[in-house]
């Protein structure tokens, strides 16, 4: 006799989502972080953070590291160890999903690498910030760091990543975008460009690699995929007006796989100043929270922010015995790490409370 299929769920999907909604606990709580927004300096923060899951994580990091930088890497330590146990605990078949969202992770470890070649930062100060989650290894770190300018390309071509990206450029992208990632290798001083092209790789793998395993949760992060791709195509745009770049040269900076329409991107473009880009924002972000009276690209940047991780929160929630809960609480983890790197940096500027906090996404 078959199975029900709520129990062939709750088979399948029982322990792991039992474990994923016990890391669920686990993270920062509002209160908290307003705790760590009210001390004053950045060693008052560890001393705060010591009583929560990232104590192992800031002894290990501590050695070498002070100040945010501290901080940047027990999170991503912490985050790894979540990462790991995730993928231990994920149901076979849809562990391609999980590995999709670290994809996200494999092109952060190489924009990362890249920038600091570009400041001519040797290997062992970059070394520490690199998080093996997703394919690369630290053998591939150390080789494509070490290379010469004119050799990053083709150290990236050897790993699996580099093969994925050649192979993706081809069969989706046009090889116009594998060419535009090679040149802007060849000059450091283009890494606006390389960082676009090394975001579109990374949306453009995750939306693959979901392809692959169905389901309704599944499909909701999919499309909060193509949100997340909306923003920052809005975000470009503004960003090179204020640069004074043409429409036709904005065009060269866009993520595709978003869900705009080439006459909204077109209005958008032509918009005379940000208020007239926040009301067409507005028409794709229903949720979207703005501040009375002047608003610069930064709020708009932090609202939509703030409007995708409502949605991250639902993917969370919404799900029940799916993968949808472990995918969920990754989500939702990026989103503390996020929040603890604004916190960390803010005091380090010196900012007022009421301004970090304003830049905080909680759910």
């Amino acid at each position: 006799m078959a199975i029900p299929r709520i129990e062939s769920r709750a088979l399948k999907y029982g322990f792991s989502n039992a474990r994923a909604k016990a890391m669920k606990g686990l993270l920062l709580k509002p209160a908290f972080l307003d705790e760590m927004i009210k001390v004053s300096t950045i060693d008052a923060m560890v001393e705060l953070l010591q009583r929560t899951d990232y104590r192992d994580d800031l002894l290990a990091a501590s050695i070498d590291h002070s100040g945010s930088g501290l901080i940047e890497l027990a999170g991503g330590l912490n985050f790894m160890r979540m990462a790991m146990k995730l993928q231990r605990i994920t149901p076979r078949e849809d562990v391609p999903a999980v590995k999709a969202l670290l994809r996200k992770w494999d092109l952060m470890n190489l924009k990362t690498i890249v920038n600091a070649r570009s400041l001519n930062k040797p290997y062992k100060d970059i070394r520490p910030y690199l998080f093996p989650v997703g394919d690369l290894t630290e053998e591939d770190f150390e080789r494509i760091a070490n290379a010469d300018k004119d050799q990053i390309f083709n150290e990236i071509k050897k790993t699996s990543l580099g093969a994925e990206m050649l192979s993706v450029s081809t069969a989706t992208f046009s090889k116009q975008m594998w060419e535009a990632f090679r040149n802007a290798l060849k000059n450091m001083n283009m890494f606006m460009q390389l960082e676009t092209i090394l975001d579109a790789y990374t949306y453009l793998f995750m939306h693959k690699a979901l392809s692959q395993v169905h389901g309704k949760d599944v499909y909701r992060i999919r499309r909060l995929l193509g949100k997340e791709i909306d923003a920052k195509n809005i975000l470009i745009i503004e960003r090179l007006k204020s640069y004074g770049y043409t429409r036709e040269k904005m065009g060269n900076y866009l993520i595709r796989g978003g869900t705009l329409s080439p006459g909204f991107i077109r209005s958008l473009m032509e918009a005379k100043d940000i208020s007239a880009a926040v009301a067409l924002a507005r028409s794709k972000f229903r949720s979207l929270q703005l501040k009375e009276g002047a608003v610069g690209l930064s709020d708009l940047e932090i609202a939509m922010e703030k409007a995708i991780a409502a949605e991250k929160s639902g993917a969370f929630y919404r799900s029940m015995l799916s993968i949808g809960v472990i995918l969920g609480i990754m989500l939702l983890k990026e989103e503390e790490l996020n929040n603890l790197r604004k916190i960390a940096k803010g005091k380090e500027f010196g900012l007022p409370e009421r301004e970090i906090k304003e830049m905080l996404v909680t759910v």
